[in-house]
């Protein structure tokens, strides 16, 4: 009986202080909010070499150019997992580089969403539970492409992703320098729900930006405006189903509007994402993205441009002029008709008539916690609530920036992540404004060597203002969005803005001497100076192992054989066996290759394992000492001197709609041969006789399997493991 695991290892990287540096600080890099992405390497010691700089000096001369490639993973991926599977492997779709995807290219993963979030219908809707896998993201060196779906990596992943919170793969561009010129700009296609939002770019020399690199409402969406007005009266409603409750919130971590549980439409803002206005015509708050999570209440910050104003303010809560609040703005006071002073007539009063001016704007959206080593996207601020076909639906937030540069990073341009500032709105009668996009992310980081000259900008976009002239009537405006995140290393002479967007105004009549009506700015964000690595770069090991499969043998042994499809200063193997899977003892110690860049194939007979289940791991250690234990695999054997039955191969591998399966050994009674997928689910089995050991056994018509791993088993009458083998479906 036998069984089977095939893995590709970490190598080694044997480097010069100028690519050490790359791999040691990289997967930090981009753990540290966001943008835009020049990355370094971290892959094997000889694709290190080829990977730097491999796409050449870049000089971009006209405007919008993308650089970056994107596509989806399509299955979850576990931390270690040295494979991935994508919607296209090629990243070549849009011919942005001179070929598909291959050995020595760098990627950026990265998990879009997936937050847990309070739904409860209080203020409290959107409280961040938990973030999950959500702004988990890393880079990672490609090893080989072996089909159209699957990405293999010199090294495994250092983090988990959840295909449910959208997670995309970049395709980096690995320049030896990189010249933006002035009038020239880079920037993304904008966030789709699948891909986009993200500039991510390497440059192993110096980087001089004297255009522009700008994703500026590259990032989450503001909510949609809809033309089902909420009734007059109603309450606050946080979170609902329904659009007559309110309109829509700006997209976040937790996920686009339409896939928020109980809370597409009302006034809760989901995490960073803005929340709707409701009622009836209230204006929507803003998207959030950086600034202190302590400081945050939803309620934005108003502004007193003057006694009277502070007055307005007091009228709808003692002392609220003074409010503060980090994240995105407040939206505006829900529609009202009769013409009033809003210095001496508090919101909500009757004599409004209308909806009486009701404080039920979109709340502002929360902002997000960067410790953890996670990157995120501004959130998308809420909709205004609208019906008459002029309301205004929130800004997009603004996209990510990540640049990793071995040298110094200058120029006279700009970066720019700012959230959308959201477009006045005109008719009679009117509707209320959308919220502002929350500010994106930056990331600049330069190895020993200074950033300088630049002006990075990731504020947050004002709020929907109107051009009203309609008698006493006066709708909602739209809350700023909340400035965004920037961290730089080695900043000199930078200028760097965070601010939150401006509150929407109205021209009402009404408001003449009040025209914020209820809607605030937003908060500022954050700006770090010299970040610290959240990351410790896993170590890289010396070989890369094709395979490693236990056989059991007639006579009652068991024939280990393991391959090597490269090594780099490895010393020797050690083979253990155990019979619980916990409990090892060492049975055989062999010599390495010490370095080798041809297969290298091994194998040790163990005469003596024991009745039942055995299992044997393998070991190599470096010259230095430092070591990497492989999975075990496992094998059953009834008893020393009985005879066993094992799958000697099952091939194509991976498959497409068939394989055969070939076995050897002796099977004393009947068994099966039982594929199951990765959740145990049993496809199919096949029941097998002793007499068809000897035939090849074909699994047909399994077209319709969706991608991804299974296990195929062989298994004796008393349903013992014999022997399994591990498949992949393209």
């Amino acid at each position: 009986m036998a069984s089977r695991l095939r893995r590709r290892t970490r190598q080694r990287q044997r480097m010069s202080p100028t690519l050490r540096w790359v791999a040691y600080s990289a997967a930090f890099f981009f753990l540290l909010a966001g943008g835009f992405f020049l990355i370094g390497n971290l892959g094997t010691s000889q694709d290190a070499v080829a990977g730097l700089g491999q796409h050449g000096a870049k000089t971009v001369t006209t405007s919008n150019t993308i650089l970056n490639e994107y596509t989806a993973l399509t299955n979850n991926a576990s931390a270690g997992s040295t494979n991935i599977r994508v919607t296209s492997s090629s990243l070549n779709a849009n011919g942005r580089f001179s070929a598909a995807l291959e050995a020595g290219d760098l990627l950026m993963i990265v998990q879009m969403q997936g937050a847990s979030i309070s739904v409860a219908d209080a203020s409290t809707y959107g409280q961040i539970s938990s973030y999950n896998n959500c702004g988990n993201f890393e880079f990672v060196q490609v090893a080989s492409v072996p089909s159209g779906t699957q990405i293999n990596l010199s090294t495994g992943l250092a983090r988990s992703y959840s295909i449910s919170g959208k997670v995309q793969v970049v395709r980096v561009p690995r320049y030896s320098s990189l010249t933006i010129n002035s009038g020239a700009s880079v920037t993304c296609p904008a966030w789709n729900g699948t891909t986009g939002g993200i500039v991510a770019i390497e440059c192993n020399g110096a980087t001089v930006i004297n255009g522009s690199i700008d994703v500026s409402g590259k990032g989450f969406r503001g909510g949609a405006t809809e033309q089902n007005t909420s009734t007059p009266g109603n309450s606050t409603i946080w979170r609902s189903t329904l659009d007559t409750d309110g309109a829509e919130k700006g997209e976040s971590i937790a996920g686009p509007a339409s896939s928020l549980s109980n809370g597409r439409y009302g006034r809760g803002a989901p995490a960073n994402g803005g929340g709707g206005g409701n009622s009836h015509n209230g204006g929507g708050g803003g998207g959030a993205n950086g600034g202190s999570t302590a400081l945050w209440n939803g309620k934005g910050n108003p502004h007193n441009l003057n006694a009277n104003w502070t007055t307005a303010w007091n009228l709808e809560a003692v002392g609220f002029a003074l409010n503060t609040s980090s994240g995105g703005g407040r939206g505006g006071y829900s529609w009202s008709s009769n013409f009033n002073n809003p210095i001496t007539t508090a919101p909500g009063n009757a004599a409004w008539a209308g909806d009486n001016r009701k404080n039920v704007g979109g709340y502002g959206g929360r902002p997000l916690t960067y410790a953890a080593g996670k990157i995120f996207m501004g959130g998308g601020g809420g909709a205004g609530d609208s019906n008459n076909n002029v309301g205004t639906p929130g800004g997009n937030g603004g996209g990510i920036v990540y640049l990793l540069s071995g040298s110094t990073v200058s120029g006279s341009g700009t970066i720019n992540a700012n959230g959308a500032s959201v477009a006045t709105s005109s008719g009679t009668p009117g509707d209320a404004g959308g919220g502002g996009g929350g500010g994106g992310t930056i990331f600049i980081y330069s190895y020993s060597a200074t950033v300088t000259g630049l002006t990075l900008n990731a504020n947050g976009g004002n709020g929907g203002s109107q051009n009203l002239n309609n008698g006493g009537e006066v709708e909602g405006n739209g809350g700023g969005g909340g400035g965004g995140y920037i961290s730089t290393t080695n900043p000199v002479l930078l200028t760097r803005n965070v601010n939150g967007g401006t509150y929407g105004t109205t021209n009402a009549p009404p408001m003449v001497n009040f025209t914020a009506n209820g809607a605030t700015s937003g908060g500022a964000g954050t700006i770090v100076n010299n970040p610290t690595n959240p990351y410790t770069t896993p170590t890289a090991l010396p070989i890369e192992l094709k395979s490693f499969d236990a056989n059991p043998e007639s006579e009652g042994s068991v024939t280990l054989s393991w391959v090597t499809a490269s090594e780099i200063n490895n010393d020797y193997f050690t083979l253990e066996r155990s019979t619980d899977g916990m409990h090892y003892s060492v049975i055989n110690k062999q010599p390495g290759a010490g370095n080798s860049t041809t297969e290298r194939y091994y194998s040790f007979t163990d005469t003596e394992p024991d009745d039942g289940d055995n299992f044997y791991r393998l070991t190599q250690t470096d010259y230095d000492g430092k070591f990497e234990t492989f999975d075990p695999v496992h094998v059953y054997v009834k008893n020393k001197n009985a005879s066993g039955a094992a799958i000697a191969n099952a091939y194509p591998n991976p498959f497409s709609d068939r394989f055969e399966v070939n076995m050897k050994g002796v099977l004393d009674s009947r068994g099966e041969l039982t594929l199951v997928n990765s959740g145990g689910v049993t496809i199919r089995s096949i029941p097998i006789g002793p007499d068809d050991i000897s035939r090849t056994q074909a699994f047909d018509n399994l077209e319709g399997l969706p991608s991804g791993l299974y296990i195929l088993y062989l298994t004796d009458a008393e349903g013992k493991n014999a022997s399994m083998v591990k498949l992949v479906k393209r």
